[in-house]
């Protein structure tokens, strides 16, 4: 067993394989905003920020848009500015609160990225004659090509066009439906880049009964188009937050390769120092490309960029931790390079960025059986999967097949998990993932 992969193993996991919440993010879209007014009525937003990473901070930026997309300057307790930079300690939080300067109500939305996933949420305060009145919540969303909303005629309603690209307006279709599932109205929006829209649902449908209650469907009915969207409740003067209604699947896939790139790349940073590799300075760069039809990511051989097309993303959306694999795997390949070496495995490369990338995945806070997921669902795709063609990948191809490729991670999971230097760390991360595990399946006690 390499004695660098078990001292790596020992040494890190225990304290440092990250599990996030489940709404943390890397990007965060808040699809409405409001700010100022007339003293008789004001609304105030804050952003909250949290980064639950308990080692590393956390850089964050937000950009705030007007209903045209332009940069809405806004003063968010450091003057006026469409653009806030800064920092979040590990465990820490950040709150940007804006100082109710516009004398007319201002209305917008914002998007923030980070380093790592932080935890994002929206807070809008009603104030009625210097006195708040009440304030909701709404955590960050994600783009989606549907979501589903309870409904009624007083609905608040906001949507936006994530997209930055000159010319990509997209039509958002809105479709409301009455408590027994049937159509009952229907609306449409175009929204240029960037650009916004906030309404009531009867103002949209006047011709909806007063007493309307069900659904609303807000689409694009194009998978490919960046909406965002959140609705408020509103009944008899009594406003409320509503559950974040977007699609669970399929997933925005630029949005989940940079969260996932983001935990992975921080574990490679921290982990992979003693290796000889410096994966920090200078910084790996991640590409995304949507127009390949190949499915595929590869690291460049300079050791600078990791590729991942859009289709590979699609082929593994349902799992993040398969898609942590890959990522891991093209970073061992950065490693490589910087290194000059491998680090594990001296004879094949491939072999040697497969353990990587279990580890990294590992480290990052995912399955590192997900490896043998995304290898399968590759394996699927590419018709390899007969006996014959193993073996002629097995004589042939550096990579091997993807059976050999599963059985070595297997094999090296069962041997580091044996190792008394490792069973405390095996064990830790049993109780937490796999309780329910048989004994002799690794990583369990």
């Amino acid at each position: 067993m390499p004695r660098l992969f078990l001292a790596l193993f020992v040494v890190w996991l225990p304290a440092f394989a990250q599990f996030d919440p489940a709404t943390a993010h890397v990007n965060l879209y808040f699809p409405h905003l409001a700010d100022g007014g007339t003293r008789a009525q004001q609304w105030q937003t804050s952003f909250v920020f949290m980064n639950p990473h308990t080692e590393a901070p956390a850089q964050v930026s937000l950009w705030v848009f007007s209903n045209d997309g332009s940069p809405l300057p806004l003063d968010l307790g450091l003057g006026l500015t469409s653009n806030v930079s800064f920092s979040i300690p590990p465990s820490g939080i950040r709150i940007l609160r804006s100082n109710v300067a516009s004398e007319g109500i201002v209305t917008g939305w914002a998007f923030a990225s980070a380093t790592l996933p932080v935890q994002a949420t929206v807070l809008f305060r009603a104030i009625q004659n210097g006195t708040p009145l009440v304030e909701i919540s709404a955590a960050a969303a994600l783009p989606a090509p549907i979501y589903w909303s309870a409904a009624n005629k007083s609905l608040g309603v906001a949507i936006a066009n994530a997209s930055a690209e000159p010319g990509a307006s997209i039509q958002a279709f809105l479709d409301a439906y009455d408590s027994n599932g049937a159509k009952v109205g229907s609306a449409q929006y175009t929204l240029g880049p960037l650009a916004h829209a906030s309404f009531t649902l009867g103002s949209v449908m006047p011709n909806l009964p007063n007493d309307f209650s069900g659904s609303l469907q807000i689409s694009t009915r194009n998978s490919y188009d960046p909406l965002v969207a959140w609705t408020l409740n509103s009944d008899r003067g009594l406003l409320a937050s509503l559950p974040a209604g977007q699609l669970a699947w399929p997933i925005s896939h630029n949005d989940r390769i940079r969260l996932v790139w983001s935990k992975v790349l921080n574990a490679a940073k921290t982990a992979l120092i003693t290796s000889g590799a410096n994966m920090s300075t200078p910084p790996v760069t991640l590409r995304i490309l949507s127009g390949s039809d190949e499915i595929n990511a590869y690291a460049s051989r300079d050791g600078q960029t990791v590729f991942i097309t859009l289709s590979l993303s699609e082929l593994i959306s349902d799992s993040p931790s398969e898609l942590a694999f890959v990522i891991g795997h093209e970073l061992g390949h950065i490693a490589q390079a910087r290194a000059g070496h491998n680090l594990f495995i001296s004879d094949n490369y491939e072999l040697d960025a497969d353990r990587i990338g279990m580890m990294l995945s590992l480290l990052a806070g995912y399955d590192p059986y997900a490896g043998a997921g995304a290898l399968a669902k590759l394996s699927m795709a590419a018709d390899s999967g007969s006996l014959a063609r193993q073996l002629i990948e097995d004589l042939t191809d550096v990579h091997r097949s993807f059976n050999t490729r599963i059985a070595t991670m297997f094999s090296l999971l069962r041997d580091v998990c044996s190792s008394p230097d490792a069973s405390g760390a095996c064990e830790s991360y049993k109780s937490i993932v796999h309780p329910h595990f048989p004994r002799f399946v690794p990583l369990v006690r």
